[in-house]
């Protein structure tokens, strides 16, 4: 019988809710620990092939322990003796490693302290450093990455497992202002996929929302931009599963009326959006399409900061919009909406 265990997943900072739908739907048994800003812990007994099939999360985390730390630099050796009493042989991964092994720690702090969040990275490497055999490494060269988040007078030790090939999906070429992948998923998670969709991305840029979609099955998947150079990289990072078109969003004649069932895109927004472009109108002319190509139940999923642009374009294309989750996405705070045929 396989042992139980808490992982942390990092998120982005406003989905969280996203992943725990993901969390309860692919891992059997598993239960929601604890919600945190940008963070969600979780308890399972399911294998590691397994928890890799969650895909709208940044990182993955062993999660290890809690340690109660005091708010002043004296308690810093809170820290240390917390971390040197971890029974370290209990855990999956730690009970590898061996005297020697080179490790590194990353910190955050949120709450009322009078030390730094480099001098609590410091403390708790120091705690490896006395009880557990390592040495200090480098963010190039160590064999473990652990991470501290400390919450007030509580400090959450975990020990990263994914790297940045689990977080980008390996090495691809991405467009300007391409979302990641994780957020690309989370987007293709809430349209709930399912095996006889007609899924479409009209802003597909590089590609990494259809490329996201094909986790799953679907009857097709097609993704287009009216940009040449970003068809040639989403034809580049695309399966044979995905088929890429270049096509202007406000003007899908290629795409018959009542045919696709599922549209999720990254609506232009933000620094997307070029001095000449008159938002309203490329909203309202793609929405018009976007009702014109959706069968009557379809839905569309889309990411914008540009709320009353959307909502006016969407009255005129008589199409619902409802929000549902806003992000915490490099500054900004896109929002991500549910577009339905209106009565």
């Amino acid at each position: 019988m396989s042992s139980t265990y808490t992982y942390m997943a990092t998120v982005v900072p406003g989905l969280e809710d996203v992943v725990m739908s993901e969390v309860t739907a692919k891992l059997p048994g598993a239960w929601i620990q604890t919600k945190l800003r940008g963070r969600i812990l979780f308890t399972t007994d399911c294998s590691w092939a397994e928890l890799k099939r969650l895909r709208c999360i940044d990182n993955l985390y062993l999660h290890i322990a809690w340690l109660t730390i005091g708010p002043h630099k004296a308690h810093l050796v809170d820290i240390v003796s917390g971390i040197e009493e971890i029974p370290f042989h209990q855990f999956p991964y730690l009970c590898q490693a061996k005297p020697g092994d080179t490790a590194i720690v990353s910190a955050s702090r949120s709450g009322h302290h009078t030390f730094s969040r480099f001098d609590a990275a410091k403390a708790a490497l120091q705690g490896l450093i006395n009880a557990h055999d390592f040495t200090a490494g480098t963010t190039k060269a160590h064999d473990f990455n652990f991470r501290l988040d400390i919450i007030d007078n509580e400090g959450l030790f975990s020990l990263k497992l994914t790297d940045a090939t689990f977080r980008f999906r390996g090495m691809r070429a991405f467009s300007r202002a391409a979302l990641r992948p994780p957020i690309a998923h989370a987007l293709v998670w809430l349209s709930n996929p399912q095996a006889d969709d007609v899924f479409l991305d009209p802003f597909c840029g590089s590609g990494t929302i259809p490329i996201e979609r094909a986790n799953y099955g679907a009857l097709s998947i097609t993704g287009s931009d009216i940009s040449s150079d970003a068809v040639s990289a989403a034809r580049a990072n695309a399966p044979q599963t995905v088929t890429i078109r270049q096509m202007d969003a406000c003007n899908l004649k290629a795409i018959p009326s009542e045919s696709v069932t599922t549209i999720v895109t990254n609506l232009p927004w933000g620094k997307q959006i070029t001095p000449n472009l008159e938002i309203d109108t490329l909203y309202t002319l793609f929405l018009q399409e976007a009702r014109r190509v959706l069968v009557p139940h379809g839905r569309a999923i889309m990411l914008t900061d540009q709320q009353e642009a959307l909502e006016r374009a969407g009255e005129l294309a008589k199409l619902r919009c409802r929000p549902l989750y806003t992000a915490s996405l490099h500054g900004s705070l896109p929002t991500v909406f549910l577009l339905e045929h209106g009565s």
